[in-house]
């Protein structure tokens, strides 16, 4: 038994028949066409703009960001650092004693300003500055029968009424005390100081001895030494 097929036109005739009417023309296809590109180009119009990044919408397009925004418009001050004229300790609120009167820094240790003498300083270390100075020799005497350190000992000068630190410096002749100071001795520290001529009428100087025991303070007029 054989199948008869049907002939090819009568399948052409059903194909033709299932396609809409305005697809046969070419002009219903080119409008198909035009339709799905409108289509594919207005999908991507939305989704470009979900999901483009977003720039900063406080500039204007073009614009690049200002890298001082944010910080004041005022000019940073300009400030020069002038340098004291030393870095010593401050003075303490300590009753001074008179520049020609010995006194006790510790149980059996008397410090006396035993010489003053007016000098040329000379620059010799970094930021030593040359100038009129005073040499004040500073005698330490040890009445005890022990051996007194006089490793932390400072020796510091200042000058007029707000009593201003007086540079130091080592020469000519300065020779600081030594670490130690003997039994039943005495000994000598000889010290530099720049002070202006016209401010030696009050003139502070200021024995340091130890963190343990208040400094003792010489305060006068530097005329009365010399």
């Amino acid at each position: 038994m054989t199948q008869s097929k049907r002939p090819a036109t009568e399948l052409e005739s059903v194909a033709t028949s299932a396609t809409p009417s305005w697809l046969r023309t070419r002009s219903g296809r080119i409008l198909a066409v035009a339709g799905v590109v409108a289509i594919v180009v207005a999908l991507a119009a939305v989704l470009f703009i979900q999901f483009a990044p977003t720039g900063n919408t406080g500039a204007a397009p073009g614009a690049t960001p200002d890298p001082r925004a944010g910080e004041s418009s005022e000019s940073p001050v300009e400030t020069s650092a002038t340098p004291g004229p030393s870095d010593g300790p401050a003075v303490p609120d300590v009753e001074p004693i008179p520049l020609d009167e010995p006194a006790d820094v510790a149980p059996g240790l008397v410090a006396t300003i035993t010489k003053v003498e007016a000098v040329e300083g000379t620059a010799r270390g970094p930021g030593e500055v040359a100038g009129p100075s005073l040499r004040v020799t500073v005698t330490m005497t040890n009445s005890t029968s022990a051996v007194v350190s006089l490793r932390t000992t400072v020796i510091s000068c200042y000058f007029g009424a707000d009593r201003t630190p007086a540079p130091e410096l080592r020469e000519p002749g300065g020779s600081p005390l030594p670490a130690s100071l003997a039994a039943d001795s005495a000994v000598d520290g000889v010290y530099i100081f720049t002070v202006p001529a016209d401010q030696r009428g009050n003139v502070t100087l200021l024995v340091d001895y130890s963190v343990d025991v208040d400094p003792v303070i010489f305060q006068g007029d530097i005329a009365d030494l010399m």
